[in-house]
């Protein structure tokens, strides 16, 4: 379609440039005739765009007068608008290209609509600069690394603006619906809040673990945060078949493989590690193991170099191409800083905000795994609380829920592996603490079974009265 508006020599490369992806002169036209016959759509205009959102020189300056006579309370017509600034940079007559766009204007009710398409092409645009740019400075020589991060930053920025800014609020009458809706799916059983840790007592705590949220499990080294944290994705995984990534910044993906074997099919993982002690009765183990996991979408990641923007590009790799409906993270003090000047304290607060908007982002629920400092052992009392999360506190803050485990290792109860679970901070439910078996030799936490709180005596596998409180034995764990 050719354009209306008539455009002077330096700008004729124009008119050789067909309506596309780009740009589109036409919904540009219609917007600023919609507010000029329509002031009152202007204030709504300008809260979504600026003039550099505009390609049509013309577009873009009559648009730059009308919001300043909007600001400064004056009226808004053809008349005032010539009053304002009689000629544009072309020289053309204002008064005669604001009367055009009015009487060729389709539909003021199409306003929205309108402006969508301007604010999209305007992206558009700006992304083929922003790779131009890149590209240039990798020409130039700068290091990979810094040209790829501050593109990261460019890109989610520009993603944010290419957003429809209507789909970030809503009215409530149009959220009920919704809610009511999802309390009906679940009162009839077809759909379950978010997914249960298979730890029955601990999900009397934690009715789901939903989509957006992120639960921190925080322990010392040796006490279980990583068994407790790969034992959800596996469950994820194998019971709910969804998507489960995990990202282990600590062990290696075989390592990993290993003690889900381990765990799955109830076979210890020192027979798995060292082969020749398996017994003759764990390979069948062994074998449905492996089957449930083979079939399962556990996807795993054990990359010790990971920032915080390989994190993000690897789990929307992951949700395009695969689906993607929990992600854990193994553990956060190992996530490396794309500052390299910044402390560990700014560096750990950074990733723990992104984490925290990556899970609203992909609407996937985000299992961080993190460290306890030292607090706990200077106190007469070592259980420990979420202000004893080690690097940062922010990760407390930007939690949904913080698991602190806890097992006394000079106790007889602790050395049965009795463990208590201790939830500190639950935004959608109660805190308080429950007590599961750690079975070492298989890297899973099972229930107690019997009195959820007993006596050390009776807790200690190996004694007589041990057999009514010990958790499951070294069976199948799905």
């Amino acid at each position: 379609m050719t354009d209306y508006l008539e455009m002077t020599d330096s700008q004729s490369s124009y008119q050789d440039v067909p309506d596309s992806a780009l740009y589109s002169h036409e919904a540009e036209y219609a917007l600023i005739g919609s507010m000029i016959q329509h002031p009152d759509l202007i204030d709504d205009a300008g809260g979504k765009l600026s003039v550099g959102d505009f390609h049509h020189p013309a577009c873009a300056e009559l648009f730059e007068v009308i919001s300043a006579l909007r600001s400064r309370g004056r009226a808004v017509d053809v008349v005032t608008i010539c009053e304002a600034r009689p000629y544009l940079a072309d020289r053309q007559s204002s008064l005669a290209v604001a009367g055009l766009l009015v009487q060729n204007t389709p539909s003021a009710a199409n306003f929205d609509e309108y402006g969508r398409i301007v604010k999209q092409r305007s992206v558009a645009r700006r992304v083929i600069a922003a790779a131009r740019i890149m590209s240039q400075r990798l020409i130039d020589g700068e290091p990979l690394d810094d040209v790829l991060s501050q593109g990261q930053q460019a890109w989610v920025s520009l993603e944010a603006e290419g957003l429809d800014s209507r789909r970030r609020y809503r009215f409530i009458k149009d959220i009920l619906p919704e809610a009511i809706d999802g309390v009906d799916r679940r009162f009839n059983r077809t759909e379950s809040l978010g997914f249960d840790t298979g730890l029955p007592s601990l999900d009397e705590f934690i009715p789901g673990i939903c989509p957006g949220h992120v639960l921190v499990v925080a322990g010392t080294p040796g006490s279980g945060k990583t068994t407790l944290g790969l034992g959800i994705a596996e469950r994820v995984a194998i019971v709910q078949n969804q998507p489960a990534l995990v990202f282990s910044l600590e062990m290696t993906d075989v390592e990993l493989v290993n003690r889900s074997l381990s765990s799955v099919g109830g076979v210890q993982l020192k027979r798995i590690s060292e082969g020749h002690s398996m017994a003759d009765d764990d390979w069948p183990r062994l074998t449905s193991a492996v089957n449930k996991l083979m079939d399962s979408p556990l996807i795993i990641c054990d990359d010790s170099s990971l920032t915080l923007r390989d994190i993000r590009q690897i789990c929307r790799t992951v949700k395009r191409e695969h689906g993607l409906a929990f992600v854990g993270l193994d553990y956060i003090g190992l996530v490396n800083g794309d500052n390299k000047s910044a402390s560990r304290y700014e560096v750990v607060t950074e990733i723990s905000k992104g984490l925290k908007r990556l899970a609203k982002e992909l609407a996937v629920p985000i299992v961080v795994l993190a460290q306890l400092n030292r607090g706990p052992s200077n106190r007469t009392n070592k259980r420990p609380t979420k202000s004893d999360l080690r690097d940062s506190g922010q990760i407390e803050a930007d939690a949904d829920v913080v698991i602190l485990v806890h097992r006394d290792g000079e106790s007889d109860a602790g050395k049965a592996g009795v463990t208590e679970l201790i939830i500190d901070k639950n935004r959608h439910g109660p805190t308080g603490t429950c007590r599961v078996q750690h079975q070492g030799a298989y890297h899973r936490f099972v229930e107690l079974i019997g009195n959820p709180y007993p006596s050390e005596d009776e807790v200690e596998i190996g004694r007589p009265l041990a057999s009514k409180y010990k958790g499951r034995r070294g069976d199948e764990k799905f």
